[in-house]
């Protein structure tokens, strides 16, 4: 015999209390795009941010691989240009690690 699957998700709602907040458009527009570039709907960024939850932010991680990207070029017109000696393109890339390094302490640490 079959057992019936109990109902998850949306179809077995656990939130059942229901804020109202009044925003400006402009308001509204900045919550729209946090909420959009950390991944989440409206309701989940604002539920997370107001509970002090930690909101993971997307575009905090594609920052970090365009900028360890940068950094590979970086790296690869430094060998392919046979400039291992040249002292800018070292600080370039010393800069950059620096950078991503400090950058990745910042994230984890919120």
């Amino acid at each position: 015999m079959s057992e019936k699957k109990t109902r998850t998700g949306s179809e077995n709602r656990k939130r059942i209390v229901k804020f109202t907040a009044r925003f400006t458009e402009d308001e509204a527009e900045i919550v729209r795009e946090k909420a959009e570039s950390s991944g989440q709907t409206v309701s989940t960024f604002i539920r997370s941010s107001s509970l002090d939850k930690v909101v993971n932010c997307r575009t905090d991680d594609r920052m970090i691989d365009e900028i360890m990207r940068l950094g590979r070029l970086q790296k690869h017109l430094f060998v392919e240009g046979k400039r291992t000696g040249d002292k800018e393109y070292a600080e370039v890339l010393v800069a950059i690690t620096e950078y991503v390094n400090a950058l990745r302490r910042e994230l984890m640490g919120r």
